[in-house]
């Protein structure tokens, strides 16, 4: 798993995890680093997809997938949540949600599209002379970016 999909990760799900605190929700998750190993692995691979071109804007499509990743990891319905014994009330088909849970999902995709467009790795730029990395350095006085190669140290400006 790349650096950049963990980052993602642990953004979206602490962000849901603050935003279940905040609503007063019923069920509030463990910390990211608190989870089972399985449990990350597949909501990586949920964010992986929800960063990529084949996302779904659909909170019911989501909750759907969400719904599938828990039975495969051995979570059943029941009535009182139950970490140990893999008990979510919550694994009932999205029609049978309650506001809370339904919100709950759409500030999912909300997350996840903030991920998707504004954590990101930043820009490489690489040095015409010698492709050795750009440092960028404040602006000069005329508002412009510069750059100084790390290598070389020519510098370039941007407008």
């Amino acid at each position: 798993m790349s650096d950049l999909l963990k980052r993602q990760a642990i953004f979206v799900y602490e962000g849901a995890r603050l935003a279940a605190i905040a609503a007063g929700a019923p069920i509030i998750p463990a910390h990211w680093e608190d989870r089972e190993e399985p449990f990350r692995t597949q909501f990586c691979e949920v964010i992986e997809r929800q960063c990529g071109p084949q996302r779904s804007g659909s909170p019911e499509e989501l909750h759907g997938s969400w719904m599938q990743a828990y039975f495969g990891m051995g979570w059943v319905y029941g009535e009182d949540y139950n970490l140990t014994l893999k008990i979510h009330p919550d694994l009932v088909p999205y029609a049978e949600l309650g506001q809370l849970e339904r919100d709950k999902d759409a500030v999912f995709v909300a997350l996840c599209e903030i991920a998707r467009q504004w954590i990101y790795d930043p820009p490489k730029i690489v040095c015409e002379t010698c492709s050795g990395d750009w440092e960028a350095v404040a602006p000069d006085g005329e508002g412009r970016e510069k750059s100084e190669c790390d290598r070389c140290y020519r510098g370039l400006a941007f407008t």
